[in-house]
């Protein structure tokens, strides 16, 4: 904590951090909003996330998080490798707290071949049991399961901690 004269104080650690992504691709289905399981961690200081079995981050604590995702869709249907539109969720128990979206208009011929969306957000957790997780859908142009979320620390992550706010 570093003293900025009178009861001032500023300073602090960065609790809850951690850096989860998805280790290997995972297929998601068309037009369904699907949890994505960021199965492998760069780090993960306080053990906060999950990425066994829920493949979420629970801070346990109150106060202000910065929380960061990206995805990369990638089309796996060599006839139709094309996708519409993608969205990337990240939501806070149960429910989107922030989304992003890229949509293609109707009825011309989309050619999205790769796409990568990235959303960042700050959100105040008032509750020791909030939770966060990432999910992502893709919708392309003759409607089948024809897409993967890219895995590798590169493509498709998810990144949070918890801010340092002023101490007086």
């Amino acid at each position: 904590a570093v003293s900025l004269g009178g009861s001032a104080t500023v300073g602090g650690t960065n609790d809850n951090l951690f850096r989860a992504y998805r280790n290997g691709n995972q297929t998601i289905n068309h037009g369904v909003v699907t949890k994505v399981e960021l199965n492998a961690e760069s780090f993960d200081v306080d053990s906060k996330f999950d990425s066994s079995t829920n493949y979420r981050y629970t801070p346990s604590s109150t106060g202000y998080y910065y929380l960061s995702a990206s995805v990369n869709f990638t089309p796996n249907d060599t006839q139709y490798d094309r996708l519409r539109r993608g969205y990337l969720h990240i939501y806070k128990n149960g429910s989107t707290l922030v989304r992003s979206n890229l949509k293609y208009l109707d009825g011309g011929d989309p050619i999205i071949r790769d796409l990568t969306l990235t959303i960042n957000t700050i959100d105040n957790s008032t509750s020791a049991s909030d939770y966060y997780e990432v999910y992502a859908e893709a919708d392309n142009p003759n409607g089948s399961n024809n897409c993967a979320v890219q895995g590798g620390t590169a493509y498709t992550y998810f990144t949070g901690y918890k801010l340092i706010t002023w101490v007086t």
